[in-house]
């Protein structure tokens, strides 16, 4: 008998007397496959981010959370702490929580263990928080009204509105310029406080040019005056207010209509740009007299959301 008649008989043998065999062959073979595929996926799931930051400590469904929000590069970081941070899980659970600044959270914590979560997040966001590598970078004024000027944010020597309009000589102490939109704005909005506390709001300071700036930085208090290129006032949407019945500044933020003016600018475009107790969050002392125009939409959002306008920006305009 050759090679292939013996290859024939074992097949017909196969096929007539051991057919019943196949279908438990083939469960059979199945079973296995499936043993050597989940096995696999166990050997994988071994190396993967989640078993990992779940075998640090976290529970299954905050390990789950983690790799959700987490970029690669930030679950090996949280991985290589080679501990349960049990700051973590509250951190991403925080209203204005940006993903990208997860690491400077636990940084700031880690150093600062008084400060509340709330105001951990809202330094790291505006970029209060130290960081050596951190550069100051030219304002987008693209965001026109919304550009954002800061200790980090500047305006070259060029930049200047496109359009500028004088305040009525009822209006300012002497003659100031800002863009049209606010001058519009404060015209109603001195109309309502003069109706509502009898009292008569006047601009002492509006747009100042880079130029301006300078001599304004040499001849005041240096904690009180931006350096030339960083101040609100070259963009033509900041003011300073005060009123003819409080001219100075200071006292002005304790005045019926300084008050009124806080808890009532939103409705006319106008934000408190420098809240009180809010220096450790911006970097600036508290200023009841420097008002920003940013429009009555977001005016609003700031002012229910009990945020400052940087913290706006960086949650809701900065797309990183």
């Amino acid at each position: 008998m050759t090679i292939e008649q013996f290859k024939r008989t074992l097949q017909q043998w196969s096929d007539r007397d051991h057919r019943w065999m196949s279908v438990p062959v083939a469960v059979a073979a199945l079973f296995v496959l499936l043993v050597l595929v989940k096995s696999c996926k166990g050997i994988v799931y071994n190396y993967s981010d989640e078993c990992k930051i779940y075998k640090l400590g976290y529970p299954i469904e905050d390990a789950r959370m983690l790799v959700a929000v987490l970029s690669e590069a930030q679950a090996d970081s949280l991985i290589a702490r080679g501990e349960h941070d049990t700051i973590a899980i509250p951190i991403i659970n925080q209203r204005y929580f940006i993903a990208r600044n997860f690491d400077s959270y636990l940084a700031l914590h880690k150093v600062d263990t008084t400060a509340s979560l709330a105001d951990i997040i809202a330094i790291v966001n505006v970029g209060h928080y130290p960081d050596k590598d951190k550069k100051a970078v030219p304002c987008d004024t693209s965001k026109g009204r919304l550009m954002l000027i800061n200790g980090r944010h500047y305006l070259d020597e060029h930049y200047k509105p496109d359009s500028l309009a004088n305040f009525k000589k009822t209006c300012c102490y002497e003659d100031q310029k800002a863009q049209r939109v606010v001058v519009d704005a404060f015209v109603a909005l001195q109309r309502a406080c003069k109706e509502q506390t009898e009292a008569h709001l006047m601009v002492n300071s509006a747009y100042r040019s880079y130029q301006d700036q300078k001599g304004t930085y040499k001849r005041n208090d240096k904690r009180y005056v931006a350096v030339p290129g960083y101040s609100e006032h070259q963009t033509g949407f900041a003011i300073d207010v005060t009123s003819l019945q409080h001219p100075e500044k200071w006292s002005f933020g304790k005045s019926k209509e300084g008050i009124w003016m806080r808890e009532n600018c939103h409705k006319y475009g106008f934000i408190l740009r420098y809240p009180e107790k809010q220096s450790h969050v911006l970097g600036y002392s508290y200023e009841p007299w420097h008002m920003r125009y940013v429009g009555t939409d977001v005016a609003r959002r700031i002012h229910d959301e009990g945020i400052t306008f940087d913290e706006y920006y960086a949650f809701y305009l900065d797309k990183r």
